[in-house]
């Protein structure tokens, strides 16, 4: 899994991560709505305001990157895919609150579980100015 710094959130036309699976939605909804579903599962919080973008290459139909955020227990996850390469992985980073997460770079699990599993430690431990 490689690892890069988050990403600014990108100018666009967000789209909702909804709930329930719908007819013919994209994988990318689903891999949102996965990371999303597990995170609130295991801080045992609902999943508010889920939403996502996915930039395109320019003049191709690649995507370039995907940038998704949802609120769980008053914290905002972002989370951002990035394929400025096509001819490797993507790269994968986390934020809570606008701080950069570390993510276990050498894991072999899914991409989704990594991230799961660093949002939902970075969310159980306080941060800095943040009451417990």
């Amino acid at each position: 899994m490689r690892v890069i710094a988050p990403l600014p959130r990108p100018a666009g036309k967000f789209k909702p991560v909804t709930a329930v699976a719908a007819p013919r939605e994209s994988v990318v909804v689903t891999w949102c709505r996965e990371i999303a579903t597990n995170t609130a599962t295991s801080v045992g919080s609902p999943v508010e305001n889920a939403e996502y973008l996915l930039t395109p290459y320019p003049h191709g139909f690649a995507p370039y990157s995907l940038y998704s955020s949802f609120v769980i227990a008053g914290r905002t996850v972002t989370i951002t895919v990035l394929w400025d390469d096509l001819f490797r992985e993507p790269g994968f980073a986390l934020a809570i609150d606008g701080q950069p997460v570390p993510l276990d770079a050498t894991s072999t699990a899914r991409p989704a579980a990594v991230i799961a599993h660093a949002a939902w430690q970075a969310i159980l431990t306080p941060s800095p100015g943040r009451a417990s």
